[in-house]
């Protein structure tokens, strides 16, 4: 028997669905307090600290209080050189549908007012690019691919492959508490989830992570080479969120994403026949039982509370033009 759970147990301990929620509502509240405050003191040691203080470290205490087997819970298992291979060509193909989906997304919220300018560093020397690299593509994949594909989905393995993986997927899209970036961590975490099920290794989706915010490093750090981006200013980058050059760049990408989303579901299947393999647990148990459940829900019930709140905010920001909270 390869894994054995309610989520995940081993024969010295078990984790549950009750102890992961609210081990996730505490890394969104940390995220939200401590996270902000540090990210705003300095932007690369606030991610980091955030991602190894807030999010790796107590999803690695957490399993190790319940007497659980990291390597189990974790599934710290080797990953193939075929495997690496495929998982490569995924996320690389796969970047061009994440970012076609937020494109569109994009596209209907600029209906309502101007975007908000992301406030994350672009790389303009390659000291800096080597510097973000590690702060935003190293550190998230290691540190949240222990927690969402790591703590969270085994917890909730019982719940079946598929409703296990999305519903990780939409705690993971929820924790980036971004109304302008939901849907790319939503289908992001759907891929993820999918790799690390069907190797059964975190490691690939580490290597996922990794290629997908590396990808979004290097686009930045090559736009900044460029002649026009050199000397670019915030009320270009504003013009650029409106709807028609949003929708103009969504076509485009929509072309890309379609060619490199095929290829990406045909390495996806290779994955899949490499991997046919049946995950035992020692309860089935829907989805529904346990957000029905109060007692064990509550903690997500806060979590979403809090991703709303913030959601209302950047929403109303949109539409005003300014912060709410000044």
């Amino acid at each position: 028997m390869e894994e054995q759970a309610q989520g995940a147990s081993t024969p010295s301990g078990r984790i549950t669905q009750s102890g992961a929620n609210r081990l996730y509502m505490v890394s969104m509240i940390l995220f939200i307090s401590v996270g902000y405050f540090t990210q705003n003191w300095s932007f690369h040691y606030g991610i980091l600290i955030t991602e190894f203080l807030l999010i790796a470290i107590p999803a690695i205490v957490y399993v190790r209080m319940k007497g659980a087997s990291l390597k189990a819970v974790l599934r710290l298992n080797k990953l193939g050189f075929a495997d690496l291979i495929l998982v490569l060509v995924i996320f690389f193909t796969g970047y061009s549908v994440a970012l076609f989906l937020n494109l569109l997304w994009e596209v209907f919220l600029s209906l309502f007012g101007q975007l908000i300018i992301p406030d994350i560093p672009v790389a303009k020397s390659w000291n800096e690019y080597f510097v973000l690299l590690l702060v935003i593509a190293v550190s998230a994949g290691l540190c949240e691919e222990l927690l969402f594909r790591g703590v969270l989905m085994k917890a909730y393995e019982g719940v079946g492959k598929w409703p296990s993986i999305l519903f990780t997927a939409v705690l993971f899209s929820m924790m980036h508490l971004n109304i302008q970036n939901l849907l790319a961590p939503l289908f992001l975490g759907i891929i993820l989830g999918y790799v690390v099920h069907t190797t059964n290794s975190i490691y690939a989706g580490m290597l996922g992570h990794f290629i997908n915010n590396g990808i979004s490093v290097t686009l930045g750090f090559a736009l900044m080479q460029l002649p026009f981006y050199q000397g670019i200013e915030q009320q270009d980058v504003a013009t650029g969120l409106e709807t028609a050059p949003l929708l103009a760049a969504a076509l485009f990408i929509g072309i890309i994403a379609l060619v490199f989303g095929t290829v990406m579901i045909l390495c996806m299947r290779a994955l899949a026949e490499r991997h046919n393999r049946e995950v035992e647990v020692l309860e089935q148990f829907p989805l529904s039982r346990i957000l029905k459940n109060f007692k064990k829900a509550w903690p997500l019930y806060v979590g979403l509370t809090v991703f709303a709140a913030m959601m209302l905010l950047q929403v109303l920001y949109i539409i005003q033009g300014k912060p709410l909270l000044q």
